[in-house]
């Protein structure tokens, strides 16, 4: 458990970093690319959240700190003149964010993760 909580640290604090530099990770060469980018961290998050704390359910709380999180780098890079917010950009985290809690019946069956459920 604290190694998927510093995992989750090192996640956030990268995600922060490229979210609010000039030139982050380009975006993948297609329409689009960079919502990619967006479904992927927020989905990688999602996980790494859910398993970095394994006694509360992915519910509510959990969901809500994300898609604030994802607000809040929105908001940052309003005030950055080389940065726009985008509400397409926090559509698309909370679609990844979706995406997980929707995949969690999945997972469940899964040898690898259904200790995390037995808690």
């Amino acid at each position: 458990m604290i190694a998927v909580r510093l995992i989750l640290l090192v996640t956030i604090a990268v995600i922060s970093w490229q979210a609010t530099i000039l030139n982050g990770i380009e975006p993948p060469p297609f329409t689009n690319g960079d919502k990619v980018l967006h479904f992927l961290a927020f989905g990688t998050l999602a996980f790494l959240v859910d398993f970095a704390f394994p006694r509360s359910r992915f519910g509510a709380v959990k969901i809500i700190l994300l898609i604030l999180y994802g607000l809040a780098i929105e908001v940052v890079q309003s005030w950055l003149p080389y940065r726009s917010a985008s509400a397409a950009d926090l559509l698309t985290d909370i679609g990844g964010i979706c995406t997980y809690a929707l995949s969690i019946p999945l997972l469940k069956r899964l040898q690898l993760y259904r200790g995390h459920w037995q808690q």
